[in-house]
């Protein structure tokens, strides 16, 4: 257990900076950039999420998952993914000019024609990323995502401001992969060349076409905003949604990614040594949302406020998004880990199967409701009831091969909700009595203020509710840390008796 708290400790700790790193980047292209160009920029990632998802068909879980891994794997790994990441990189170049004109703007024809050229890049900081998360080297993969990430958004927010508009933002994300397959490869250790191979195609491509297609459907549904909304309602309202969306994702996609990151190869670890599984899924289900539903609540209680301190005043319009976007994540914290679980258990099968059916059904639910109302806020409200919907279906899935612990889930959630409800008392009760115009934010004391309130009051609820976060060595080391400050500062120990 100790080998995965050092794990998650680095993952978080990377995620933390990346966080700081691409906040800066955005706060600085969103004041250099019109919402128009960044919306020319989300309707171009979305149109390439499906090839950004097959350029990987599955290898990195294959490759973690694979018990005895040797040099052949590998090599077939590199050959694999360099075949399918030069044939994309084709299609999409050749589809380019069809897609500028679907959607009625030229500039997506070059910055299609940019972007291919990360698919010749992806394939070698795949493999070298993979194989240290397979020896849960954390601290070395931290290291690589952070040099990468740091480099890219340097070129990212320098283009920008040299006015190369949302193609810098292309020419970014270059930067970051070439970065990344160099650094990564230097991280090895033994810094070997292998040469390519397709020697084990036949097994890889029957695993990665159930990881494909799992990640095709999954990756319409979550990018349909886009599609759907650049072609119906056009440019700005897409990046008004990607921005409410984007606060969700602070933690739905880069906090807990970095949860994401250790849960595979620890569950793997798990499943390899017969541990029982339910307890541990359980412990860290709740984890997760005790953090998770604190977050939600405080974003969609101050969206304005958290718009205007990341983003600046041109995004304002977002606000009234975000208390939906974060609803849906709050559900979601609930089933967020079941994929690695299945497939940690070697279910692929049944994950396939849920996806299959319910992702083109989030799609259509989006679809209609960017179609019958042309309104931003139908997309978010039918988004956060797909993820609803979802819920049961992912329990009823996992019952296939786990057996559900109601008693204990339902035990334990109910704790961090109450953690949660008396963290976010002290910032409701200051966005009702601190007087602000309707309309604009509160002043930053108060928001500060907000924000400290939160963290102080959900310390000490984790303490007066007995959560099991609370017994976490991390947070044991905290308490004790501030107990040993009282006992040597006896002076201030007797004017608070």
């Amino acid at each position: 257990m100790s080998g995965v708290r050092r794990a998650l400790l680095f993952s978080f700790a990377e995620r933390y900076a990346l966080i700081v790193i691409n906040l800066a980047s955005s706060l600085l292209i969103a004041r250099l950039l019109t919402p128009a160009d960044i919306g020319i920029y989300s309707v171009t990632l979305a149109v390439m999420s499906i090839a950004q998802v097959l350029r990987d068909f599955g290898v990195a879980s294959y490759l973690i998952q694979e018990k005895e891994l040797t040099d052949d794997h590998v090599r077939s790994a590199l050959g694999v993914t360099l075949v399918i990441g030069a044939g994309l990189a084709l299609v999409l170049a050749c589809a380019a000019p069809w897609v500028a004109e679907f959607y009625r703007e030229p500039r997506m024809r070059n910055l299609m024609w940019l972007a291919s050229l990360n698919f010749l890049l992806l394939p070698f900081s795949t493999i070298s990323l993979t194989l240290l998360r397979r020896r849960m080297a954390f601290k070395a993969v931290a290291g690589v995502n952070l040099v990468a990430t740091l480099v890219g958004a340097i070129a990212s927010v320098s283009l920008s401001w040299a006015g190369f508009g949302p193609l810098g933002l292309v020419a970014g994300t270059l930067f970051t992969s070439a970065t990344t397959g160099f650094v990564a490869w230097l991280a090895q250790g033994e810094r070997r060349l292998l040469r390519p191979s397709l020697s084990h195609w036949r097994r890889l491509f029957s695993f990665g076409a159930q990881s494909s297609a799992v990640g095709i459907v999954t990756t319409v549904a979550m990018d349909i905003n886009d599609l759907a909304v650049g072609r119906l309602m056009g440019f700005e309202p897409v990046a008004l949604l990607s921005r409410a969306q984007g606060l969700m994702f602070l933690f739905y996609r880069d906090l807990m990614g970095a949860v994401r990151n250790v849960a595979y190869p620890a569950y793997a670890q798990a499943v390899r040594e017969q541990q029982t599984m339910e307890p541990l899924y359980v412990a860290s289900v709740n984890y997760v949302c005790v953090v998770a539903w604190p977050f939600y609540g405080f974003v969609s209680l101050y969206a304005l406020e958290t718009l205007r301190l990341l983003f600046g005043p041109q995004w304002d319009a977002a606000a009234p998004l975000v208390p939906l976007f974060c609803a849906g994540g709050a559900v979601a914290a609930i089933g967020n880990l079941m994929g690695n679980l299945t497939v940690a258990m070697g279910r692929m099968d049944l994950l396939t199967r849920m996806e299959l059916v319910f992702q083109p059904l989030r799609a259509l639910f989006i679809v209609v409701a960017a179609a019958s109302w042309r309104e931003p806020r139908a997309c978010a409200a039918a988004f956060a009831l797909t993820l609803l919907l979802q819920l049961p279906l992912i329990y009823g899935v996992k019952a296939r091969f786990l057996a559900n612990d109601w008693w204990a889930l339902g035990r334990n959630l109910a704790r961090s909700l109450l953690v949660s409800v008396l963290a976010l008392t002290p910032p409701l009760l200051l966005k009702l009595w601190v007087p602000h115009p309707a309309g604009q934010p509160m002043a930053w004391p108060g928001f500060a203020l907000a924000i400290g309130g939160c963290i102080v009051t959900w310390l000490l609820a984790l303490s007066w509710c007995r959560h099991p976060l609370a017994a976490d060595p991390a947070f044991t080391r905290l308490t004790r840390f501030w107990q040993r400050r009282r006992v040597d500062n006896p002076r201030q120990s007797d004017k608070t008796e």
